[in-house]
């Protein structure tokens, strides 16, 4: 029993969400910044946008105000987005697995302005018989 108990709770610690970053030059002061969520087999997070009966933690990327910078437009989801319906609960929430990109269009205020991007990720990962704490993580992302 104990082992099974270590085993529920190492599970539960587990990160199944990894996340890269990186800043795509568009112009000479426009840029593309990219987050991917790799998300390992049988997990999956949500869409930033849920429908009101939706009972999981939506992903928000929150980007960290910035003088040197002005965010064009909104932040994009790539990926293959799924609708998960429960018609028991009467839930009906979008989300993610594999691979999901969220795109956002920054232009500098100056081309000398570069810097970095900083800001945090908040997401919930679930699979089918499960979810983890919501998790907050911060990042960095450079403009070279």
């Amino acid at each position: 029993m104990a082992a099974l108990v270590y085993s529920l709770v190492a599970v539960a610690q587990k990160d199944p969400v990894h996340f890269s970053y990186r800043a795509e030059k568009v112009n000479d002061k426009t840029y593309a910044i990219h987050i991917t969520a790799n998300i390992e087999e049988g997990w999956h997070i949500y869409s930033q946008k849920q429908p009101k009966q939706a009972i999981s933690q939506p992903t928000k990327i929150v980007f960290t105000k910035s003088p040197m910078f002005n965010w064009t437009g909104s932040l994009i989801e790539k990926g293959n987005k799924e609708k998960y319906e429960d018609k028991v609960a009467d839930i009906i929430q979008y989300q993610y697995g594999g691979t999901v990109e969220f795109v956002q269009t920054v232009t500098l205020k100056s081309p000398a302005a570069k810097s970095a991007i900083n800001g945090s990720i908040t997401y919930q990962a679930c699979t089918d018989e499960m979810c983890q704490q919501p998790q907050t993580v911060p990042f960095s992302i450079s403009i070279e």
